[in-house]
């Protein structure tokens, strides 16, 4: 592929672009990627960044050259892109090719690069100029991506009962906002809606004197439980003015969630991804 285009498409736009012409919803294009339904609509969104384990076979869904790829994720400009297409035509291959070629080798996408770098130089098929800048153009985008994965919150975790009434909401969405302190707005918003929603349904419909909320966070995933007395069983109903919303919600916005059931009462959790390029499925249990 040409990079020579003066307008450098970004990811998100040629993710929407490609989901669009095959049809799909974001769930099946989550689906197809094999990621969580929410890191795909982040990435759309251009409010995160896959992570570079998922390069390659989003490139692949794409139909572009890893090189096209890295200019789109703004992790090279257009000088380097052009010598990277231009070391592969040396080479007497398509980026496509080169990508093929580099796959083929054993451990994550930086070690298949250098590995390809090393056999083409080694080869004579580039020329040890060529392979060193390649190779100090990898290295920038390794350490760039490096400091991308350092997270900005610290881990914590939050257990509290409360009692079963109005204020309980409240309660639960300020307990969030101080652990969960740091994370990005989009998985913030996502989790103080769910929280709300479901310490609210436990204060209008489980008659339990309380609720407990348990919040926990980790580098890469935010887990928040309610529990309370009730053993009534959950069913989904259509959402209208008087309610429903709850189970609609959990579905669009959490990477996952489920119900477990105790000898007294039931816990909802549920949890969301926080790194978007990480391998979590969405599923219910």
């Amino acid at each position: 592929m040409t990079l020579l285009a003066a307008e450098v498409i970004p990811l998100g736009s040629r993710l929407r672009q490609r989901r669009e012409e095959l049809g799909l919803t974001q769930a099946q294009a989550a689906r197809q990627l094999d990621v969580a339904r929410t890191a795909y609509r982040l990435w759309e969104m251009e409010a995160a960044k896959p992570a570079p384990d998922r390069w390659r076979i989003i490139a692949r869904w794409l139909g572009i050259s890893m090189t096209a790829m890295l200019l789109a994720e703004e992790l090279i400009d257009q000088q380097e892109a052009v010598a990277a297409s231009r070391t592969a035509t040396v080479a007497g291959m398509s980026e496509l090719e080169w990508d093929v070629g580099s796959a083929s080798s054993a451990g994550d996408y930086f070690s298949q690069e250098r590995a390809m770098i090393s056999d083409q130089a080694r080869s004579g098929r580039i020329s040890h100029a060529e392979a060193t800048k390649l190779a100090l153009i990898l290295s920038r985008v390794q350490r760039a991506t490096a400091s991308d994965a350092i997270t900005p919150w610290h881990s914590g975790e939050f257990r509290k009962r409360f009692r079963n009434d109005s204020i309980a909401p409240a309660l639960a969405r300020s307990a969030l906002a101080t652990t969960a302190m740091g994370i990005g707005i989009d998985a913030f918003d996502a989790a103080a809606l769910l929280t709300s929603e479901l310490v609210t349904n436990s204060v209008k419909h489980s008659g339990s004197d309380w609720v407990e909320v348990a919040i926990t966070l980790g580098s890469a995933v935010l887990r928040v439980e309610v529990s309370d007395q009730s053993s009534q069983t959950i069913r989904p109903r259509t959402p209208d003015v008087n309610g429903g919303w709850g189970f609609t919600l959990i579905g669009e916005l959490a990477t996952r969630w489920g119900v477990e059931r105790h000898s007294v009462g039931k816990t909802i959790w549920v949890e969301l991804d926080l790194r978007a390029g990480q391998d979590l499925r969405t599923e219910a249990t």
